[in-house]
């Protein structure tokens, strides 16, 4: 049976809203738990609170007040372990662990989702609250998978975010001037990020430069991110290492929307690690700590627009990395096989190309770029698909393909 669950996903996603929802229901409705307790494993300072803290609040609360810290004071992690351990066989009772990532390493890709050296302590009381027969159950929050969890007692639920209709009720509740249209263009931008939402539609509504309106804010904004949503992923770039930061960033220059994200594209922009020490290590990080999953649907790996825009803006920090970047996407996709020219018979035929083309000319590479888009542009003129390339050409360079097929 499963004993725990572990809820993890972006900042803002919805996994505390999630377990405080069920945490009221627990409380009003009929439920096989006695009792419940909730602990953040939050702090000031980024790591998680010293242990005794948070196993003496967890036996004064189960206890109804019986056991407090001025009991045992000098009973160690093992023995205090034991004592609730001992409640928890007694009376089934759900238990609730918050942002449990600060108990895990950070900086190292090989480590994401182990814990820390310092939180041994709790590294022992999870695993023997999932390892003890009872009747109670855990659930714990996290930006970061919990990789030693026992799998065969312990499921993961990764949230990402809200269904398209709920993230237009949402934009609904704040009374904003918008069409249908509008609405479903600011939940698809968020990728229903429930956070991100709530606080663009409050600075729609509040702000006098948008007066609630929605069309007006999405034609001045071409960015995603605002201050309150960007610190909080700053937070989970922070605990990047070197490998995962840098292949975070380089693969933001995708659009993946416009053609799926393969291992092959991502191998592309790490040409200086092994294949497995890219997927063993850095993607398995990317993935544990919720920067980067894989669409079973699309087959294919995704960001979230909000941690694709980051990325992108780290690259943009260094013009030599991000040329580097698109020189090395152009590569990839130059490297696709395609069908024979003569069994063209629509744009999809000829994505890889139009890809290359874009990154072609994103890392000034003009000749490359010319040479692509002269060799696809009868087919795109016939199929009406011409312009939407060209919209995507710097001036310089839309010019001189003019001259060309013109």
């Amino acid at each position: 049976p499963i004993t725990a669950i572990s809820i993890v996903g972006l900042p803002g996603i919805g996994k505390t809203s999630l377990v405080s929802q069920l945490i009221r229901q627990i409380h009003t409705e009929k439920t096989p738990f006695t009792c419940a307790a909730w602990q953040s494993l939050q702090s000031a300072t980024g790591k998680a609170p010293p242990f005794d803290w948070i196993i003496d609040s967890l036996l004064f609360t189960l206890s109804n007040g019986d056991i407090t810290a001025a009991v045992n004071p000098h009973n160690d992690y093992f023995k205090k372990t034991e004592n609730l351990l001992k409640i928890l066989r007694d009376k089934p009772c759900l238990l609730v662990f918050d942002r449990a990532e600060t108990v895990l390493k950070a900086r190292e890709a090989k480590a994401a989702g182990y814990f820390a050296e310092d939180c041994a302590e709790y590294a022992w009381l999870f695993k023997q609250l999932l390892e003890t027969e009872h009747e109670s159950k855990i659930i714990f929050t996290s930006r970061e998978s919990l990789a030693e969890l026992p799998p065969t007692v312990t499921r993961e639920i990764q949230l990402n975010g809200l269904h398209p209709d709920a993230a237009v009720a949402l934009l609904q509740s704040f009374n904003l001037t918008a069409n249908a249209e509008e609405l479903d263009e600011m939940g698809d931008r968020y990728s229903g990020h429930p956070k991100a939402l709530q606080l663009v539609a409050a600075l729609i509504r509040d702000d006098t430069e948008f007066q609630g309106n929605v069309g007006i804010f999405l034609h001045q904004r071409d960015w995603l991110l605002i201050r309150d949503i960007e610190r909080a992923i700053d937070e989970m770039i922070a605990r990047l290492g070197d490998g995962e930061q840098t292949c975070l960033s380089r693969i933001s220059v995708y659009q993946t929307s416009e053609h799926p994200l393969s291992l092959a594209g991502i191998s592309a922009q790490m040409p200086e690690v092994s294949k497995y020490e890219l997927k063993e290590n850095i993607i398995q990080a990317l993935k544990r700590r919720q920067l980067l999953y894989y669409d079973r649907h699309l087959k294919s790996y995704q960001l979230h627009p909000l941690v694709r825009e980051k990325g992108e803006y780290l690259l943009s920090q260094n013009p030599e990395n991000l040329r580097t970047a698109h020189s090395q996407a152009y590569n990839y996709y130059i490297s696709i096989p395609l069908k024979p020219e003569s069994e063209w018979q629509e744009i999809e035929d000829v994505k890889p190309l139009i890809r290359a083309h874009y990154h072609a000319s994103q890392a000034g590479d003009l000749e490359a770029a010319n040479a692509i888009i002269s060799e696809v542009y009868e087919h795109l003129r016939q199929w009406n698909c011409a312009e939407l390339v060209c919209a995507n050409l710097p001036l310089p360079l839309l010019t001189e393909v003019k001259n060309i097929t013109l």
